[in-house]
């Protein structure tokens, strides 16, 4: 079978994000299992891989529409994905759809935008695929509340590869009690703006926020760290490789995710199987691996005050084998792959059969 994954950027091995990392599992799995696999983004990274990566623009997705049995476009209200998928569709050939997370507006341009797109192109995405596979069941009420219809949706979550967690040599010595690790992109919509905050309180005199990760707002959070008098005590990292970033995870106390809205995010699956607890906001997609995880330092989006007295209390938490083994099953490739596969293979059966 010729799967081909398509994404607006594909960047898994130079901090691209979890929707590229989610990818890159994936296709991993199921060329091990005997699929030839290609994944296209215009940013395509050359990485020496089972599958295969090709750079394509827009107007280029023709020729690897062409040679697909399946594509698979990923990114919620994406022109990229929305091509990827027409031009599945007008080859009469069968389209997955998974949309990751959609995100709200900022504003009311935005959100007029956002509602056109919805009820347009996101629409044709959901109803005219052969699947949407959703991350969390969290989404169906999304799409009912667009009266879009969710029947021909499934549920698979975000997954990393178990083989590919990687145990430090050594970790790395990280100032701070607790020394309290974040990682991923510096943009509005992961509040690190709410840590900073946090770390202002005296119950966290001694803390140390550890910022891995890109972004634009890094010269606002670093204004901030500055202005409630912590700016000594946040430490903006820039990139670091997915080595460094298990290093620090065995070396620092907590790992924390503020963000106001995810998709499923797979860097808290990759904290919690290395044993770092974590603390993290009560949205839908931190809370699809805390209730697994059996995490129940979370709180309210916003609400500084407990988010400062869990992260002063990580300092004696930990994270039990028995938590580690219900991730494995839950969110590794290893196990989730073959439902995946077989949605595949049944969809081009039933296609055959007509």
């Amino acid at each position: 079978m010729k799967v081909l994954q398509v994404h607006k950027d594909f960047q898994p091995l130079l901090g691209g994000g979890g929707t590229a990392r989610h990818i890159h599992g994936l296709a991993r799995a199921l060329a091990a299992k005997g699929c030839d696999v290609r994944v296209i983004a215009p940013d395509a990274e050359d990485i020496s891989t089972p599958y295969k990566t090709a750079r394509a623009s827009a107007g280029e997705l023709a020729q690897h529409l062409d040679w697909a049995d399946v594509v698979h476009v990923h990114g919620a209200r994406s022109s990229y994905a929305v091509r990827g998928a027409w031009g599945a569709w007008q080859r009469k050939k069968p389209f997955f759809y998974t949309p990751h997370a959609f995100y709200t507006p900022h504003n009311k341009v935005n959100a007029l935008a956002k509602a056109i797109w919805d009820r347009t192109a996101e629409k044709f995405l959901l109803e005219k695929g052969s699947q949407t596979i959703l991350l969390t069941d969290a989404w169906f009420d999304w799409l009912k509340d667009r009266g879009i219809s969710a029947k021909k949706t499934s549920i698979i979550p975000n997954c990393i590869t178990s083989a590919d967690l990687i145990r430090p040599e050594a970790p790395a010595s990280l100032p701070g009690s607790p020394a309290i690790l974040s990682v991923g992109r510096l943009d509005k919509v992961k509040r690190l703006d709410d840590v900073i905050r946090a770390l202002a309180n005296p119950g966290l005199s001694s803390g140390h926020l550890h910022i891995v990760g890109k972004g634009q707002e890094r010269a606002a959070l670093e204004a901030l760290a500055k202005e409630k008098g912590v700016g000594e005590r946040v430490t903006f990292h820039g990139f670091v490789d997915d080595e460094g970033v298990a290093a620090m995870m065995a070396g620092g106390h907590v790992f924390v995710l503020a963000s106001e809205q995810e998709g499923l995010p797979t860097v808290l699956l990759e904290a919690l199987m290395a044993g770092m607890p974590i603390v993290c906001s009560r949205i839908p997609g931190n809370l699809a691996i805390a209730n697994v995880g059996k995490v129940e330092s979370t709180f309210d989006v916003g609400d500084v005050a407990t988010l400062a007295k869990l992260l002063a209390a990580s300092l004696s938490a930990s994270v039990s084998p028995a938590a580690v083994d219900s991730l494995r099953q839950a969110f590794t490739w290893e196990h989730r792959a073959d439902e995946l596969l077989e949605l595949y293979r049944s969809t081009i059966s039933e296609r055959s059969v007509r």
